[in-house]
């Protein structure tokens, strides 16, 4: 008879961490917002930069030390910020970390595949943007489900069409292409989510 009662018990454990999990997950969307919008608009500065570069035949390793030099400073800008915040949250949820794992894994993909990827020469630079979608269509995915928000995960259709888009059709214009991905499947998301979470604080102040 003890046995059936303790697998009851654990039954029980797990179903509550699971609610305790969806109930995280609401509130995860409060802290995550102004991700989408600060890289969101770094990258696409980087890419109208870039595009510039490459019409003005400006030298490779140019290119590349604007990305380096972009994304590595903007990556310790955020280390930063993320340290302040830290300090003014008094609770931090399991959700929330689950997603601040998910996106640092993604960045530092992004990275091994923006950087380490074409030094080594193992791809053209131009294909860079159609890897970078597949990862990113991956994360909104998961991020999707972690927040219960379904039209967040449902992005992740727009990211790999575009990416076998620019996969299918590599060029120039590849930059600009993701540029206008970016604002419309990462910006745009950033900034309802922004509106959504300042909803959410004022909730959770009433």
């Amino acid at each position: 008879m003890s046995e059936p009662i303790i697998k009851i018990n654990k039954a029980e454990e797990e179903i509550s961490v699971i609610k305790k999990i969806m109930e995280d997950s609401k509130k995860a969307i409060v802290d995550n917002g102004w991700h989408y919008i600060y890289w969101g608009l770094i990258v696409t500065a980087a890419l109208i930069a870039n595009y510039i570069m490459v019409l003005t035949n400006t030298s490779i390793n140019m290119q590349g030390m604007l990305w380096f030099i972009s994304m590595t400073s903007a990556a310790i800008i955020e280390g930063i910020i993320e340290r302040k915040r830290e300090k003014h949250v008094k609770v931090k949820t399991f959700a929330g970390r689950l997603l601040n794992t998910l996106w640092s894994g993604s960045g530092i993909c992004m990275f091994i595949l923006g950087f380490a990827g074409t030094v080594s020469g193992a791809y053209n630079a131009i294909m860079i943007f159609p890897l970078i979608s597949v990862v990113l269509g991956a994360a909104y995915l998961v991020s999707g489900v972690i927040q219960q928000v379904k039209w967040l995960s449902a992005l992740c259709i727009f990211w790999w069409a575009g990416s076998i888009l620019l996969l299918l059709y590599p060029g120039l214009h590849s930059m600009l292409i993701f540029a206008v991905m970016i604002i419309c499947f990462q910006v745009t998301p950033g900034v309802i989510m922004f509106v959504q979470s300042k909803r959410e604080l004022k909730l959770l102040a009433a």
